[in-house]
């Protein structure tokens, strides 16, 4: 069955622990030298991929349907030779510049390591490319392992990055700048939920793993899966903190839009009191009827200016008297 693969991204054939990088077309002829195990990837973007795993009769049918399903559901399940399920992962587009949660299908027992994508993923490549750069793995659970240390390597990165564009954004907001807004903050809090969300579900996924009734604890990926619920728990509660701390920068950025927007409408308020006196009386001066005060006064239009300027400082008194003016 494993002649030829078709929508194969990459393969690597092992023998002790060092792999060797094969493609669809050098699959059969690697296959007669020796090996241990063999690791295939598959671009489920491509039928001819979801078609060979139809066809391929070693792999159970529950895994079979796990893997061509449209599952998002972090999940491992352990089988007595090994185990399959769903891990996540980070999107990677042709501009290495998506951040989108990921996942990876997979499915391993004795002699193989079958995983399949939909999109392109960081941590699949880069282990990849520490493979055919000499660094050896001894078997696919222990494979498996790697690229959760991976994916975790690199999530350990991008929430150094984001801890240090959060401090900097605290900074600003401390140092009282007029231009911090919240919208800044939005797609760093939506990044780190969704952080705190991969971990959340795959320390889930494991503790299920672990606790079914009937689970297979001879499965070569059994003794593995205590480092790697720690490890999702730290990383957890890391983006969790990092999570709070941009809840809080949100609502005290909240908190002074709104103090400032209270002082701009107190001012607003205010003036408009103070005003509204004199344009009653400019208002009452300016109707074409007779018996206007005033009206052949030469002098009666800076009467009426100084009736309405004793008005304005009769309401700014008013208004000191009731402390609503400090």
């Amino acid at each position: 069955m494993l002649e030829r693969c078709a929508g194969l991204v990459f393969g690597f054939l092992f023998h002790n622990g060092r792999g060797q990088k094969v493609s669809d077309e050098s699959l059969a002829e690697h296959l007669g030298h020796g090996h241990d195990w063999t690791w295939l990837n598959l671009a489920l973007a491509d039928h001819r991929a979801r078609r060979f795993l139809e066809n391929f009769a070693e792999m159970p049918v529950e895994t079979r349907a796990l893997m061509l399903a449209p599952e998002d559901r972090i999940q491992i399940h352990l089988t007595p030779a090994g185990a399959y399920g769903l891990l996540p992962d980070i999107e990677r587009d042709f501009a290495d510049h998506s951040l989108g949660a990921g996942r990876l299908a997979f499915w391993f027992d004795a002699g193989h390591l079958i995983t399949a994508r939909r999109h392109p993923l960081r941590a699949v490549e880069q282990l990849r490319d520490a493979i055919e750069q000499g660094e050896a793995v001894r078997g696919p659970a222990e494979t498996l392992v790697r690229l959760q240390e991976v994916f975790t390597e690199l999530v350990e990165q991008r929430l150094a990055v984001l801890g240090r564009e959060l401090g900097q954004i605290e900074d600003a907001v401390l140092a009282d700048r007029d231009h911090i807004g919240r919208e800044v903050l939005g797609p760093l809090r939506r990044e780190l939920s969704r952080y705190a969300r991969e971990f959340s579900a795959l320390r889930g996924a494991i503790h299920r793993a672990t606790t079914v009734r009937g689970a297979a604890t001879g499965s070569p990926l059994m003794e593995h899966l205590p480092a790697l619920q720690q490890q999702a728990e730290d990383f957890e509660r890391d983006a969790g903190a990092l999570q709070e701390r941009a809840r809080l920068l949100y609502e005290e950025i909240g908190s002074r839009v709104a103090d400032k927007t209270g002082r701009s409408l107190s001012a607003l308020t205010v003036i408009s009191t103070l005003l509204l006196p004199p344009t009653f009386v400019a208002g009452a001066f300016g109707m074409n009827v007779g018996g206007i005060p005033w009206a052949q006064n030469p002098q009666g239009f800076w009467a009426a200016m100084g009736f309405c300027a004793v008005l304005v400082f009769a309401g700014y008194l008013v208004l000191r008297r009731f402390r609503i003016l400090p």
